[in-house]
């Protein structure tokens, strides 16, 4: 499924595993103004049916989507894995990639992060999706936003609920297993870095990093911000997208 905003130039939204279109909502509607915006659902989270993922499959599907809506060259955002795709997409297609959003990307991972992540993925499997990511979303968010609004947690894990476990354990791997790091090095697009300061996995000194790799990059940091940017401050990273987009 996808879903199409406003009209003009085109960008493109590439949500994250273990999320679906829905999540650039409050975003893409602000983006709308000056762009026709587009988002869409991954494989197997109400798309096409996902068996084994590759970064390639998702790269496709895009390019699909692409075609079929006689996008000539386009601006793509990415967040999470979503990143992953959208960098990876860039690389392959070059000439049809504007510029380049990449959100709470993670990248520099250690062995001990693999392991980390290896060892989450055998908890999902042991004690299911809803149980594990109950006890995790949380620390998304500041505590102060989800005082002041109750039913943001609940969303979240309803839309992660929304997903098949098979297919949130099988992504979630892949974001695991994938590096964006190559990628820095070659990137050639205007790119902007933009991520919250206490992102975790993803946060300041990370963004920082990627940015000092890329080409041509901006970096932008919300301070005191997690990972909840898309729910917490959808309209202030909608302004940075907006203003980006404008220059590149």
């Amino acid at each position: 499924m996808h879903r199409v905003y406003g009209s003009g130039e085109p960008v493109v939204f590439v949500h994250g595993n273990g999320s679906t279109h829905e999540t650039w909502n409050a975003v893409a509607e602000a983006v709308c103004a000056d762009f026709s915006c587009f988002t869409y659902d991954l494989r197997g989270h109400g798309g096409p049916h996902l068996d084994e993922p590759r970064i390639e499959e998702f790269v496709d599907d895009l390019e699909r989507l692409r075609v079929e809506r006689g996008l000539e060259r386009m601006r793509l955002v990415g967040h999470s894995l979503g990143s992953f795709i959208a960098a990876a997409y860039c690389n392959s297609h070059p000439t049809r990639v504007r510029a380049l959003a990449l959100l709470a990307t993670p990248a520099g991972r250690t062995i001990d992060d693999l392991e980390a992540g290896r060892a989450l993925i055998a908890r999902l499997r042991r004690e299911g999706v809803a149980k594990v990511m109950s006890s995790l979303v949380e620390s998304w968010y500041r505590p102060d936003f989800l005082a002041r609004h109750p039913d943001a947690l609940a969303q979240r894990l309803k839309q992660i609920a929304s997903i098949p476990d098979e297919v949130f354990i099988k992504t979630y791997a892949l974001y695991v297993e994938t590096e964006i790091d190559p990628l820095l090095d070659v990137l050639a697009v205007p790119a902007l870095v933009m991520t919250g300061e206490h992102a975790r996995g993803c946060g300041a000194d990370v963004a920082r990093t990627m940015a000092g790799r890329l080409a041509t990059a901006e970096l932008v940091v919300f301070p005191g911000l997690r990972n909840g940017i898309l729910t917490e401050i959808p309209e202030a990273v909608a302004s940075e997208l907006v203003r980006f987009f404008r220059a590149n």
